[in-house]
């Protein structure tokens, strides 16, 4: 049976969000029930998203803007870079402005079955559980690609809503933590970077016009695939190795604000991935972008 994922996405800076949309419409394991997005300019976000989802050929999966900003942030200007690929047809879909509502009610209608995926800040989720904190026996897993661990510096997902973050680690919900730790290594080979260049496919193109604006914004020689990764392991939960821990986020540091602590307990509620089965995981990503 295909898992019932949600994503919650922040598409539209780093290219990763894309990929990771396109292999959710393609994998033949994952049924996509909805999409919000979060961060700035969401409505664009949502429009992105819908972009990708219609050339991975699931334009009906319904897709809401989230929320705009964090729950004491100021709001952010940030344009999302990739908002040049949309052209008149794309700007004609207004979305929806109800994101947390609309992720509050898709979990309620399928109560114990929904893998919840953040790939941005958790502010729609966490607004979710203020609004109806009894939700978090609904939810089956949260899959989060946020935090680091040894790096030592506050992850950009993390970084834009503490709070939220704060919120759901301590929420009840069980979640499987995919930090930057273990992300920064899903460096896209180059001989597939080059056959997503070369591809005539509907989706490739979009992905590599997408890929080509992020290369060119960061300086960067090949997309890294951290969302893509908590999306196979929301999907095929055994490619990965984890270990049960607790994860803290600091609220108050004037430099640290934004850290996560990830600390090991066998009683925790969550788990943090360790290790990936690193062949099998580029074989779903060429099979799903690719067929």
């Amino acid at each position: 049976m295909a898992a019932k994922i949600f994503i919650d996405t922040d598409i539209g800076s780093n290219v990763d969000d894309a990929f990771a949309l396109a292999m959710a419409a393609k994998l033949p394991d994952a049924e996509i029930i909805g999409v919000t997005t979060v961060g700035s300019m969401v409505a664009i976000r949502a429009q992105l998203a819908r972009k990708v989802l219609t050339a991975a050929g699931k334009r009906g999966v319904p897709v809401s803007a989230g929320c705009g900003q964090g729950l004491i942030e100021p709001p952010s200007r940030h344009f999302p870079e990739q908002a040049p690929v949309l052209d008149e047809v794309d700007k004609l879909f207004f979305p929806p402005a109800n994101g947390v509502d609309f992720l509050r009610d898709a979990i309620k209608r399928h109560p114990g079955e929904l893998v919840v995926l953040t790939l941005g800040a958790m502010t729609n989720i966490a607004l979710a559980l203020r609004t109806e904190p009894a939700i978090c026996r609904l939810i089956r897993k949260l899959v989060i690609m946020a935090g680091t661990e040894a790096l030592h510096y506050a992850e950009t997902n993390i970084r834009s809503d503490p709070e939220a973050a704060h919120i759901v680690f301590n929420s009840g919900i069980p979640f499987v933590i995919v930090p930057k730790d273990i992300t920064q290594h899903a460096v896209m080979p180059d001989a597939l970077t080059d056959k997503l260049s070369k591809s005539d496919l509907p989706l490739c193109k979009i992905l590599w016009e997408m890929t080509k604006i992020w290369l060119q914004t960061t300086g960067a020689t090949a997309p890294i695939l951290n969302d893509p990764l908590a999306l196979v392991i929301a999907v095929y939960p055994d490619i990965a190795k984890l270990e049960r821990v607790r994860v803290e986020v600091e609220l108050h540091g004037v430099h640290t604000r934004g850290y996560t602590v990830v600390t090991p307990e066998p009683t925790g509620p969550g788990w943090v991935v360790r290790a990936v089965d690193w062949d099998r995981f580029w074989q779903i990503v060429e099979l799903a972008i690719f067929s």
